[in-house]
């Protein structure tokens, strides 16, 4: 039921209600807006879930594991490998899981920080991005024994250090607050910044405009 449809039901149900007096006006009046309250409530749900069903986005990975390697295929038909060094039980033959997450971070940094530079009043047109940065973990997080146990200590990244320089296009020269609203609003907007930060891990990263350095 829309809106418009809903306010002419309770306008409609005013007109004719005999009900004009006393506790039971009031009664009566506190039946219509409960009434109208449910159907806004049902309607704002149903407004809800198609939005979310429009909107989400899946990602999906098939993968085949031997010993401590995997080779995988992405849906868009990429194709990723993760290892683990020799000392590890690997053959150190790709690049590892966490180096993995660190590079998505990075390159969905890239992505997130050049839309929300297009979006800015005055836009700040980014033309590249260097990152430089190094994560950390407790690895007892993941070693710690006995193993039926859940460890005591965090298995996730715990700390992420380490600088972005901007490069902007010729003639812009961002302030300060600016800057500072492009890396705050692209942390918050990107999946992985946003996901990292949720977990607890935390990020000490300066960005900085290259061009005036």
């Amino acid at each position: 039921m829309t809106l418009q449809l809903m306010t002419m039901f309770v306008t409609s149900a005013a007109l004719i209600s005999p009900v004009t007096t006393g506790s039971l006006r009031h009664a009566w009046l506190h039946h219509r807006r409960s009434v109208l309250t449910q159907l806004l409530r049902k309607n704002l749900a149903m407004i809800s879930d198609n939005d979310n069903e429009n909107y989400i986005k899946s990602y999906r990975i098939h993968g085949t594991g031997m010993r401590s390697a995997v080779e995988m295929k992405t849906s868009t038909g990429h194709n990723i490998y993760t290892d683990v060094p020799i000392k590890m039980g690997g053959r150190d033959e790709a690049p590892q899981p966490v180096e993995h997450l660190l590079a998505a971070l990075i390159g969905c940094t890239q992505a997130t920080a050049v839309y929300v530079g297009r979006m800015m009043k005055p836009r700040l047109i980014i033309e590249r991005i260097e990152f430089d940065l190094e994560g950390f973990r407790d690895e007892r997080g993941a070693l710690e024994l006995p193993i039926e146990q859940v460890p005591s200590i965090p298995a996730r990244l715990e700390l992420i250090t380490g600088v972005v320089k901007m490069h902007f296009k010729k003639g812009i020269t961002p302030s300060a607050e600016q800057l500072m609203t492009l890396k705050e609003q692209t942390e918050a907007r990107c999946p992985v910044a946003s996901m990292m930060l949720a977990s607890g891990c935390k990020m000490d990263i300066s960005w900085i405009d290259q061009t005036v350095t």
